[in-house]
C-alpha cells in the first residue's frame, strides 16, 4: 500500500476549513484519495488537489497551519479539528 500527500496547490484550491494537506494510504493515489475524503465525510472534497507519493525521493517539508487531526477511532493524532468538533469519517 502506498501513502500519497494530497494538496491545495493553488490558491484558489484552498478551502475554507482549512483542509488543504491530507495524508493518506492505499493501493493507489485514487484510492488513497477516497480514505482521505472519507475522512472529512465529503466525497470530492480533495479531487483537485495534487496527490505525490511518498517515497525515498521525496524531500522533507512542512505543512504550515493547525496541527494534524486524525480519525476519532485512532490514538496517534489529536481527534479535534480547529474549530473543537470530531472528523466525521473513520
Amino acid at each position: 500500500m502506498a501513502t500519497f500527500v494530497f494538496y491545495a496547490d493553488e490558491e484558489y484550491k484552498r478551502r475554507a476549513d482549512g483542509r488543504n494537506t491530507v495524508v493518506a494510504s492505499g493501493a493507489d493515489a485514487a484510492a488513497a484519495r477516497a480514505v482521505a475524503e472519507t475522512l472529512i465525510g465529503q466525497p470530492g472534497g480533495f479531487a483537485d488537489f495534487r496527490a505525490v507519493q511518498l517515497g525515498d525521493a521525496v524531500p522533507p517539508f512542512v505543512v504550515e497551519g493547525h496541527r494534524p487531526v486524525g480519525s476519532p477511532l485512532q490514538g496517534v493524532f489529536p481527534t479535534l479539528t480547529r474549530g473543537g468538533d470530531r472528523l466525521p469519517g473513520a
